[in-house]
């Protein structure tokens, strides 16, 4: 319980407090990072939000308020995503998780918990696999193409990386994330919260997440490889197709330890932000298992 508990609302209540869009920035492996740090007073693991590309800590304000009341929260943006946005040296997904890393050893935390947006989660799988999971118990990762890549997508992965298709394609996306887009919170994000971005970032992110795929095939081949897996929980949208959920159901078979899912009722790329009362409680449940699991695990390395 964090020192200010007394300020908490009643059981079932969001909290009154609002992100106030201040953001502090360190310099971090020679890079300015932005980032916004709500909850400093409570105990426990911090929340460590990774956007997806072309996406700042706004992407999270949603969400924040009813988390906040239980966890720090940190919002940490790449390169180039913060109040700044002049071109950076070209980076990846490796290179961000650094960078995360790196911050949090400057802001002093130790254990942390990820929550990851879309893509946000090939740089979270990379921190995990630097950190092992005694300092990250668990990831979340919402709404993550976990299949493999369509022609389709890979198309428009292609042209997002071309001078003169990029900003076509990226438009094209947009139409097709916000078709049936059902609550205002999400449609702002798009009116309000995308800007600053031209075709550097949308081509690096375009080359980023085709060679995600390419190196490893899909999302859960990268899981796979990881040598000291956290527990990783997916929160997706239920606008895929029929062979979405059991394609998860069997990966889940195969790594009980360590993987589950939840299949929302959303119709948005975004489920944070179109119900983030609903991933506030997935969230807080993977907490709780994440400190299930790793009490043992810190009692053996005491007695060790």
């Amino acid at each position: 319980m964090g020192l200010f508990s007394f300020f908490l609302p009643s059981p079932g209540r969001i909290s009154r407090f609002r992100p106030t869009g201040y953001v502090y920035t360190k310099t971090t492996n020679g890079h300015e990072i932005a980032f916004t740090d709500y909850g400093y007073t409570h105990d426990g693991p911090a929340l460590v939000t990774f956007s997806g590309w072309n996406q700042d800590h706004r992407g999270w304000n949603d969400l924040i308020p009813y988390l906040m009341v239980h966890y720090r929260i940190i919002s940490i943006c790449f390169r180039g995503h913060g109040p700044n946005r002049d071109p950076v040296e070209d980076f990846g997904f490796a290179d961000h998780a650094q960078d995360v890393l790196a911050l949090l050893d400057a802001l002093g935390v130790d254990r942390f918990i990820a929550l990851a947006a879309s893509h946000g989660a090939w740089a979270a799988m990379e921190l995990a696999e630097m950190v092992g999971r005694e300092r990250m118990p668990a990831l979340m990762m919402l709404d993550l193409a976990m299949g493999e890549p369509s022609p389709q997508f890979l198309k428009a992965l292609k042209g997002m990386q071309s001078p003169d298709a990029w900003r076509p394609t990226v438009l094209a996306l947009f139409r097709q994330w916000g078709s049936g887009i059902p609550k205002i919170s999400v449609a702002a994000q798009g009116l309000l919260n995308l800007g600053g971005f031209g075709y550097e970032t949308w081509a690096r992110s375009g080359r980023t997440i085709e060679e995600a795929y390419r190196t490893w095939g899909t999302p859960f081949g990268r899981m796979k490889q990881l040598s000291d897996p956290p527990l990783i929980h997916h929160v997706y949208s239920g606008t895929n197709g029929a062979d979405y959920e059991p394609l998860h159901e069997s990966f889940k078979q195969e790594h009980l330890e360590w993987f589950t899912y939840y299949r929302a009722k959303g119709k948005t790329h975004a489920p944070h932000i179109e119900n983030p009362s609903l991933v506030s409680k997935q969230t807080k449940l993977l907490v709780e298992r994440a400190l299930k699991r790793t009490a043992p695990l810190a009692q053996s390395t005491k007695s060790g």
